[in-house]
């Protein structure tokens, strides 16, 4: 996994991650992504334990299963999801300079009536390193797992306040 602090400086590092999680947001549900949701994703996915909770987790498990996954005995590290929210408020503002990065980047767009993002370019891209398209690869999974939750559920699983 790539050093945190070098990954939190890169926006647009930030944006390939924030443009994967909307692709596979609207790839699920083909509706747009609320701005709220783009503040749980660097931290989630940049986190190396998280990382390695949702990429061990089946799709089709759900971000349920993966937060579970947190509390059993060989993992023990509840401690994790409940740090969520104080890593969202660490990095608030590299997460606005990643989403900034994306829109310049016309990967992605904001509609302005709604306050919800929505992808411009939809083709994926496998020319990164294999680290970076893991860290998309996850950001993507995180995206389908949210498209089929509410807000309201997302933060009672997540133990977050948007």
């Amino acid at each position: 996994m790539i050093n945190e602090y070098d990954n939190v400086r890169n926006p647009m590092l930030g944006a390939y991650i924030l443009w994967n999680f909307i692709l596979g947001y609207y790839s699920e549900s083909n509706d747009l992504v609320h701005i709220e949701l783009l503040f749980i994703v660097l931290p989630m996915i940049l986190k190396e334990d998280i990382a390695q909770q949702i990429q061990s987790t089946n799709k089709s498990s759900g971000m349920r299963i993966m937060s579970d996954k947190f509390m059993k005995t060989e993992v023990l590290k509840n401690d994790l999801v409940s740090s969520i929210h104080k890593d969202i408020e660490r990095m608030k503002e590299s997460t606005v300079e990643s989403i900034g990065e994306a829109i310049k980047a016309g990967l992605v767009s904001l509609d302005l009536d709604t306050n919800k993002f929505f992808p411009i370019e939809l083709k994926k891209r496998n020319k990164e390193a294999v680290s970076v398209l893991k860290l998309g690869k996850n950001a993507e999974k995180l995206g389908q797992w949210c498209s089929g939750l509410t807000l309201t559920e997302i933060e009672e699983i997540l133990k977050v306040r948007f």
